[in-house]
């Protein structure tokens, strides 16, 4: 028989992998979270989901006349539509209201 090292074992040799990359200088100093969750910004706002939302809205607005989706279905949508775009500007609108 071949003989198979624990899985437990992997998972921490992995875990200390994981670790020791964190303590150099230069990771460690970095700032990873600010650019990984301006990236997943970017990715919420940026053009080409604009562009759906769109479309979306569109589609939505043409359902609901046709009698194919209830208008209540279509406010949500479209209410969903203009929180996930106007975050950004709600959030530094509590910030400013906040500090003043």
């Amino acid at each position: 028989m071949k003989y198979k090292p624990p899985k437990r074992l992997g998972n921490i040799f992995i875990l200390i992998a994981i670790s020791a990359v964190f303590l150099l200088p230069e990771t460690a100093m970095a700032t990873p979270w600010d650019s990984t969750s301006q990236q997943i910004l970017a990715i919420f706002t940026g053009g080409l989901t604009r562009t759906i939302a769109i479309i979306s809205v569109i589609a939505c607005g043409i359902a609901a006349i046709a009698g194919k989706l209830s208008w209540d279905w279509a406010i949500k949508i479209i209410v969903g539509i203009v929180l996930i775009f106007g975050a950004a500007s709600i959030v530094d609108y509590i910030i400013a209201g906040a500090t003043a």
